[in-house]
């Protein structure tokens, strides 16, 4: 090639680049263009892992997703970042559960039965404290919470929802209250359903009868503590009652 034909091949291609020219054809103005899911935000430089020749773009996806892809490609066929293929596939699980289990309040109706104690025992599936675990179209629930949401009331947030008759495998409404976890603890406390607390737990090293003494005397915790053979912190738990509760 003489130094005549290279200076007008660089011509051309300054031209084309000018032009918006890609192998000699108009280059696609897809800014602000929505195809699919996709949105062209800008032109960019073709991605340095791969060898194929076209003009490239970046979009944003209705998710927030952000992908480099081939303009024509795209305005083609539309897209998206990947998203739309797990929602389709969870659409598609969503239904096969249905076909095959009904709604979530199909599989919580079949799943237990009316005790002559008034409980509606769940017969299905139990976590290891003995609650009623059901299916749903996500994570599985707890079965006494969906029946609570379900007959009286959202549950709040931090709330839990407690047995007025104590079985935790029970999902009948009328059983069922919320309160914070405090709240669960008191009720706990007050039926004496814990038998872990105090000198019931095998690793206490105090009694019932060591905490009003501990109360009452005025000697720094650290001395009260190398009395008892217990921490500082255990003693000034007991003096302000976050501790040994159930003790007046």
């Amino acid at each position: 090639m003489t130094l005549t034909n290279i200076n007008v091949s660089l011509k051309v291609d300054n031209l084309t680049k000018q032009k918006g020219l890609h192998m000699g054809k108009p280059a696609l103005e897809l800014t602000g263009k929505k195809f699919g899911r996709f949105t062209a935000i800008e032109r960019v430089e073709k991605p340095k892992n791969t060898k194929q020749s076209a003009a490239y773009w970046l979009f944003e996806c209705e998710c927030g997703e952000r992908r480099v892809r081939k303009g024509s490609e795209v305005a083609r066929v539309g897209g998206s970042c990947g998203c739309l293929k797990s929602e389709v596939n969870r659409k598609a699980m969503k239904k096969m559960q249905l076909e095959k289990h009904g709604t979530v309040l199909d599989r919580f109706l079949s799943r237990f039965k009316k005790s002559h104690t008034g409980c509606w025992v769940w017969e299905s599936h139990t976590d290891k404290d003995g609650y009623g675990i059901l299916p749903a179209n996500g994570p599985s629930i707890r079965a006494h919470r969906f029946s609570f949401e379900y007959y009286i009331e959202p549950i709040i947030k931090g709330n839990v929802v407690c047995h007025t008759c104590d079985n935790p495998s029970c999902v009948n409404p009328d059983h069922l209250f919320q309160g914070t976890v405090k709240d669960n603890c008191n009720d706990m406390i007050d039926k004496g359903r814990d038998k872990i607390i105090g000198s019931n737990n095998n690793k206490s090293k105090l009694t019932e009868s060591d905490i009003p003494k501990i109360r009452g005397m005025d000697a720094h915790n650290s001395v009260i503590a190398a009395v008892f053979g217990v921490s500082e912190s255990t003693i000034k738990r007991i003096k302000n009652k976050t501790l040994w509760r159930h003790v007046k």
